[in-house]
């Protein structure tokens, strides 16, 4: 189990994150309330979209289904991720806006053990990845929602907002996605082992 000051120092970034999250998975129920608004009524009359224009988007949206998991190790290797996680607590507690140092955050993250410190260095570098795979999954329903427009059908959206809506259920906490990361960097994570909560 992590420490009360490791969880402490993580809560900030996982509020962001479920902001982020919501407010990519909020739009998608809009998407399915305004193609039924426009089109649910009319759907036995509605014609079949564009072969010209339905091929191309359904193809980009697998293969954005099929990047986005890929996103946060393209984004972040392991080779640059090493790096990172060998700087100094004063550098983890530096305010990026301001380039000053935390005196309080640095303090909490002095007294943390190694592989904790190492575990925060890889949650506070995943919100670049993090961000790119709920956009990624995000589009899935936006084209659903073009596609919609484009043939006049209800029906057009809907496996497009089941895909994305599914993609994004799967996404992991950070700390679950810090802990896949450390795991195939290989390190130790001392003698408490590291559980996601």
């Amino acid at each position: 189990m992590q420490s009360d000051t490791f969880r402490s120092l993580i809560a900030p970034m996982e509020r962001i994150r479920w902001a982020i999250w919501l407010a990519v998975v909020g739009p998608l129920p809009i998407f399915v309330a305004v193609a039924y608004a426009q089109f649910g009524r009319s759907e036995p009359a509605a014609p079949l979209p564009s072969i010209s224009l339905t091929m191309p988007l359904v193809i980009l949206s697998v293969v954005l289904a099929l990047l986005a998991p890929y996103m946060p190790r393209i984004l972040l290797p392991d080779s640059r991720l090493r790096k990172l996680i060998e700087q100094s607590p004063e550098e983890m507690a530096r305010d990026p806006r301001t380039r000053s140092v935390d005196a309080d955050r640095l303090a909490r993250i002095k007294a943390l053990p190694p592989d904790e410190k190492r575990l925060l260095v890889i949650v506070s570098n995943l919100f670049a990845g993090f961000t790119a795979r709920v956009a990624f999954n995000e589009t899935i329903g936006v084209i659903g929602l073009v596609l919609a427009f484009n043939s006049r059908s209800f029906a057009a959206l809907i496996p497009f907002v089941i895909a994305s809506l599914a993609l994004n259920l799967m996404l992991p906490s950070l700390l679950k996605m810090a802990l896949q990361r450390a795991a195939t960097l290989g390190l130790e994570t001392g003698n408490t082992p590291i559980q996601p909560r």
